[in-house]
């Protein structure tokens, strides 16, 4: 039977839970904590319903933005979406490569995307290091052993009319 000191003790100080024992030497660790649980001044543990794994899955999977999760999952954080997600083996869609600026490598590495090829695939199949990851300049032999391993063709297309 608890008395009302150590319920006293336990209100008063149970944020330093490492000191709790020494305040309260009849008690065992388990039997403190399992106290703490009783009186609320543990948070609950946020477990996840079979119900809210299988509603994650489908949001997740379609790629949701984080920020519209959280209102879905009220109570849970950032990384608890994440964990879960993990957990369960479900990842979000690939993100498209972001533009460079340069137009040749923009359409090859957008082509690079729709074949599902990584950069950094794209790199090793070239012999490159790190160029199509990384591109701060135009590689006119990276560019066309690319284009050639992605079946397509170099064209130039001229903004004006030609000049006679």
């Amino acid at each position: 039977m608890w008395t009302a000191q150590e319920i006293a003790i336990l209100r008063y100080h149970h944020a330093d839970r490492k000191a709790l024992p020494a305040m309260l030497p009849g008690r065992t660790v388990k039997a403190i904590e399992t106290k703490l649980g009783r009186l609320r001044l543990v948070r609950d543990q946020r477990v996840w319903t079979a119900q809210e794994t299988s509603a994650l899955r489908s949001p997740y999977r379609t790629g949701v933005p984080i920020d519209e999760l959280l209102v879905l999952f009220p109570g849970k954080s950032k990384r608890q979406i994440w964990g879960k997600a993990f957990a369960i083996g479900v990842r979000r869609p690939r993100r498209p490569p972001k533009p460079t600026g340069l137009a040749f490598v923009d359409d090859v590495r957008a082509r690079a995307f729709a074949c599902r090829l990584s950069m950094t695939d794209l790199d090793s199949f070239v012999g490159t290091r790190g160029y199509f990851s990384r591109p701060r300049h135009l590689n006119w032999s990276a560019l066309q052993q690319a284009i050639d391993l992605l079946g397509g063709t170099p064209a130039i297309a001229w903004r004006d009319s030609p000049v006679s």
